[in-house]
């Protein structure tokens, strides 16, 4: 656990406001605390967490774990405040395309992850009619590791004493984002952007789809209430406001999906913006004012932005910060300009959904100079690239001050 501080009061003579930005990611959860004038006054993040994978394709967390996480990490920010600095409101970035299946009158056990592959004969089983409506509805194609696709695989595989097949009768089908609300302020609620990972929303109405609902087998009243991001979906109860070293009370606001939220905390929000998350796995994300998906180039999913009337486009571009990190220094050149090629190949493809503009360029493949400069040469545009930061935190920031009206927070690093 790490907590890093920067500035503060005087003395604890006078009240410094903040707001907490989480991120809780698939690998660690990490926080922000910014103060009304966009200055980040403590940085935190949590142990890993654990992630049980089988050679099966199976890929699984403890919802407990998680919720621990960014507990642990909102405590190492709180003790790391100076005195005098209270935190007024926070807001969570958080993966999606997980499922937690809340069992009826018991305690959530299982988290399969947007990695879990184990849904693969169902997605494959599915005939080519009910995939198109599935895009159609949805934004996304269906695939492995969405909410679909995971809640029709363990509705199919019925109940297994070992944990590997439906959990028996469910309460809810929840993910990480409103799992967490419900643990913070005890009432459960999603947003479009994250609801958009379950794939069981209709991506134009920004509401749960019966028709996708139907082809799950679940019921709608099963899924938590979708609630737009930036607004005030509750308060901090007493036992959340404890593990998180917080006040009870504190309003707690909708955040969003963590890579709109990092488009949001990037500042790319309107039509034609666009980034290049460039990690172990490298996703081109582009932004537009339109949720038209028969118009979508078919490499394209589309989902909610976190900004009103925005959607994101994006398209997963296969591990290519895993194949540099296994690529001898002898032949990186060659890496180099494989990556570009993919990149101009999805810019090409996107077509006016790419816009003219510059590329955003965040993730441990700004590290190489030479790579950057590839690929602008390649695309024809500048490529800008972002330090490293927890960008999906600096979104979620945003978010909750901009619910409490502090505008300088668009200025946030």
């Amino acid at each position: 656990m790490s907590a890093v501080g920067s500035g503060g009061t005087s003395g604890g003579k006078s009240t410094t406001e903040v707001v907490l930005g989480l991120d809780a990611g698939t690998t660690t959860a990490k926080v922000l605390a910014v103060d009304r004038a966009g200055r980040v006054r403590v940085t935190a993040e949590s142990d890993k967490i654990a992630t049980r994978s089988t050679p099966d394709g199976a890929s699984e967390q403890d919802p407990d774990e998680i919720w621990h996480a960014v507990a642990a990490a909102s405590r190492s920010a709180a003790g790391a405040l100076d005195r005098g600095v209270r935190v007024v409101a926070l807001a969570v970035a958080a993966q999606s395309g997980s499922v937690i299946p809340v069992p009826s009158g018991g305690r959530a056990t299982r988290a399969i992850t947007w990695m879990d592959t184990r849904s693969r004969a169902v997605v494959e089983s599915w005939p080519p009619e009910v995939a198109e409506r599935i895009r159609a509805v949805s934004g996304w194609a269906p695939a492995p590791g969405a909410g679909l696709p995971t809640i029709a695989w363990l509705q199919a595989a019925g109940p297994d004493p070992s944990g590997e097949g439906s959990p028996g009768p469910v309460d809810r089908w929840a993910s990480v984002d409103d799992y967490l609300m419900s643990r913070l302020t005890g009432r459960w609620a999603t947003n479009p952007s994250n609801a958009s990972g379950m794939q069981l929303m209709d991506v134009e109405a920004r509401t749960w789809s019966p028709e996708l609902c139907r082809v799950a087998g679940v019921d709608q009243g099963a899924l938590s209430p979708i609630r737009e991001s930036g607004t005030v979906a509750g308060a901090l109860t007493g036992d959340a406001a404890a593990a998180l070293g917080l006040e009870a009370g504190t309003p707690v606001v909708v955040g969003g999906h963590d890579q709109a939220c990092a488009a949001l905390g990037l500042g790319v929000v309107d039509s034609g913006d666009l980034f290049l998350s460039a990690g172990t796995a490298w996703v081109l994300t582009l932004v537009t004012g339109r949720a038209d998906v028969a118009a979508l180039p078919p490499d394209l999913n589309l989902s909610p932005h976190v900004v009103p009337g925005r959607w994101t486009a994006s398209q997963n571009l296969g591990g290519l910060g895993a194949m540099l990190a296994d690529t001898p220094p002898a032949r990186m050149r060659t890496a180099f300009k494989t990556c570009a090629h993919k990149v101009r190949r999805a810019l090409d493809g996107a077509g006016e959904y790419a816009g003219g503009g510059e590329l955003v360029m965040v993730g441990g493949g700004t590290r190489f100079d030479e790579l950057v400069e590839v690929i602008a040469s390649s695309i024809d545009r500048t490529v800008a690239p972002r330090p490293d930061a927890s960008l999906a935190a600096v979104g979620a920031v945003r978010l909750a001050g901009a619910a409490l009206g502090w505008a300088a927070l668009g200025d946030t690093p």
